[in-house]
C-alpha cells in the first residue's frame, strides 16, 4: 500500500499542512502554508526531525498573503532549518498581480525578498509566471516527483487583479513601495478581524466571501494513485465550483476535502458540496481568532452527506461542540480530533 498522509499541524487559526506520499521510504513531501508566526515552534521540530537526506521537499505552497497562512512560511525560509530546501515554491507575489508576464526585481514584501535568491524555483511549475486558472481550456496541472499530480483550481486572473489595489493600499499604509522596498514583516492579514439545530443552520441563506485576499488563494486538487484530496486554502466557492465543472464529468470523488477558510460559513455552499463526493472533511483551526468553523458550514455538510467524518486538528470549545452523541446518532456523522501534534490522516 502506498502512503498518502496529511498532517494538519497545530497552526492556531491558520493552515499548516504537511503532505507525505510515496511507494517506499524515503517518502516525498510538500508543505502547504506555515500558519501564523507562532506556528513555527510547532513546524520547526517536525522539519528538523527529517533526516538530512530528506530535507529537500518537492514543493512549498504559500496560498495567499493573509497572516495566518504566510506568517510561519516566512520562518520556513528565514532562517528555516539547516539544509532544508524546496524544489519549487508556489506563491503569487506583487509582480504576479501587477502583470502576469512582468519579471522585474520586485520586492513588495518579506516573502518576495526571501524568494528572490530562489527565483529559479519560484512558481517553477508555471514558468515563473502566476499560478492562475485560465478563463477557458484545460486546468493547469503539474506532477511532482514520485507521481503526485496537482491540478490548479484557484485563483482566476480576475481574483488576482482584485487583490492588487488592496495590496497597494496596505503597502501605502505601512509606507512601503511594493516595487522597490522591503518591509521588516509581512503585510498584515487582510481579513476583518446553546443547542445546535443543524436543520435550521443548514437552511440559512448563503453569502459568499468577498475578501480579495481569500479570492487570490491557490487551491488545488492533489491526486496520488486512486486517491484525491482538494486543498481549498481560503478560496471562494464559486471559483472552486467553476473549476471542478471543467474536470471530466464535472464532479470529483475525493478521499478528503480540506475545507476552505477554516470552515467559514461564507466559503462552503450547497453548490460546492454537490460537486464533491467524499465522506471525509478536514478543518484546520483552533477558532480563537474568528470562531471557526462556523456552525452553518458543519450543518450544510452533515445535512447533505450521510455517514461523513469531521476531522479537526484542535479539540477546542469551537470544535468539541460537534462531538455530541445525540447529534452523531441523529445526523449520522463522526468526529475526530487531533492532539498536541495536530491531526494525521492516512488515506
Amino acid at each position: 500500500m502506498t502512503t498518502f498522509r496529511i498532517r494538519l499541524l497545530p497552526a492556531a487559526h491558520g493552515d499548516c499542512i504537511l503532505v507525505e506520499y510515496g511507494a517506499a521510504a524515503p517518502l516525498h513531501r510538500f508543505l502547504i502554508d506555515g500558519g501564523t508566526t507562532s506556528t513555527w515552534k510547532e513546524l520547526k521540530p517536525v522539519l528538523a526531525a527529517l533526516p538530512t537526506a530528506e530535507r529537500k521537499l518537492e514543493l512549498l505552497v504559500v496560498t495567499h498573503v493573509d497572516a495566518d497562512h504566510i506568517g510561519g512560511a516566512l520562518k520556513v525560509l528565514d532562517p528555516g532549518v539547516s539544509q532544508l530546501e524546496f524544489a519549487d515554491i508556489w506563491f503569487n507575489g506583487y509582480r504576479h498581480l501587477k502583470a502576469v508576464d512582468e519579471f522585474g526585481p520586485v520586492q513588495g514584501e518579506k516573502l518576495t525578498t526571501l524568494l528572490w535568491p530562489r527565483m529559479n524555483r519560484w512558481n517553477r511549475a508555471f514558468g515563473g509566471k502566476a499560478a492562475v486558472v485560465p478563463d477557458d481550456g484545460p486546468l493547469p496541472h503539474h506532477t511532482l516527483p514520485g507521481g503526485m499530480k496537482l491540478t490548479l483550481l484557484s485563483p482566476t486572473r480576475d481574483k488576482l487583479l482584485a487583490l492588487l489595489p488592496v495590496w497597494q493600499k496596505a503597502c501605502a499604509k505601512a509606507d512601503i513601495d511594493p516595487q522597490v522596498a522591503q518591509p521588516t514583516q509581512p503585510i498584515p492579514g487582510l481579513e476583518p478581524m446553546g443547542v445546535i439545530d443543524f436543520a435550521e443552520l443548514a437552511s440559512r441563506p448563503f453569502h459568499e466571501d468577498k475578501s480579495e485576499a481569500n479570492g487570490s488563494s491557490i487551491a488545488f486538487l492533489a491526486e496520488y494513485g486512486n486517491r484525491k484530496v482538494l486543498f481549498g486554502a481560503d478560496a471562494h466557492p464559486t471559483v472552486l465550483v467553476n473549476s471542478i465543472a471543467r474536470l471530466p464529468g464535472g464532479q470529483v470523488e475525493l478521499a478528503a476535502l480540506k475545507l476552505s477558510h477554516h470552515g467559514s460559513k461564507h466559503n462552503t455552499n450547497a453548490a460546492l458540496l454537490a460537486k464533491v463526493k467524499t465522506s471525509r472533511y478536514l478543518f484546520s483551526t483552533n477558532g480563537d481568532q474568528f470562531r471557526h468553523p462556523d456552525r452553518e458550514t458543519v450543518a450544510r455538510i452533515v445535512a447533505a452527506k450521510n455517514q461523513c467524518e469531521l476531522w479537526f486538528n484542535y479539540q477546542s470549545q469551537f470544535t468539541t461542540v460537534f462531538d455530541d452523541d445525540n447529534l452523531h446518532t441523529e445526523w449520522h456523522y463522526r468526529t475526530f480530533f487531533g492532539n498536541n501534534a495536530g491531526s494525521v490522516i492516512d488515506l
